[in-house]
């Protein structure tokens, strides 16, 4: 009789113990599951690059949507992320032997901002990178420049996501 009335005692101890404020953490978003939807609108472009915006923002969308982290949305978010291309610079990298440039490198700066739904800012990062393309045919470089912009997108985008998984 004893041994029963302990045995319901310990149980009713073990369940009140296992039950004291904690709760199970979401598996997807950040921030304990508090930002599970996303919005990424089309970067902001003030440099005269004017199609090297989609080029970004169709990387960063790809890679975050990849993660599984986020569901991507226009309308019903917990909060968005606002980019910006800061600068965009193009210089001669490589030069031949009669003098003219065989290779050139873009180098690019974002600014990337994540807001919640209300406005509030979360977090502000600041990336920068920059890719080699050829120049030496005339015909193939704006190709060449374009296949530049899309790696260095993506590799940034992918740097973006490993800082969001990293630090939240």
């Amino acid at each position: 009789m004893k041994f029963k009335r302990y045995l319901v005692i310990a149980i009713i101890i073990s369940a009140l113990l296992s039950g004291c404020g904690y709760e199970l953490v979401r598996d997807k978003g950040i921030f304990g599951g508090e930002i599970t939807t996303v919005s990424v609108p089309i970067f902001k472009n003030p440099t005269y690059e004017p199609h090297v915006s989609k080029y970004v923002s169709q990387a960063f969308t790809k890679e975050l949507m990849g993660s599984g982290v986020f569901k991507l949305d226009r309308t019903n978010t917990d909060g968005y992320i606002e980019g910006t291309i800061k600068d965009i610079r193009t210089l001669p990298n490589t030069l031949g032997k009669t003098g003219i440039v065989t290779e050139k490198k873009v180098y690019m700066d974002l600014d990337l901002i994540l807001y919640r739904k209300n406005g509030t800012l979360i977090r502000r990062w600041t990336l920068s990178d920059s890719e080699v393309y050829r120049a030496d045919v005339p015909n193939y470089e704006e190709y060449n420049k374009r296949t530049a912009y899309e790696k260095l997108s993506e590799r940034m985008a992918r740097r973006f996501s490993a800082a969001i998984l990293v630090n939240y």
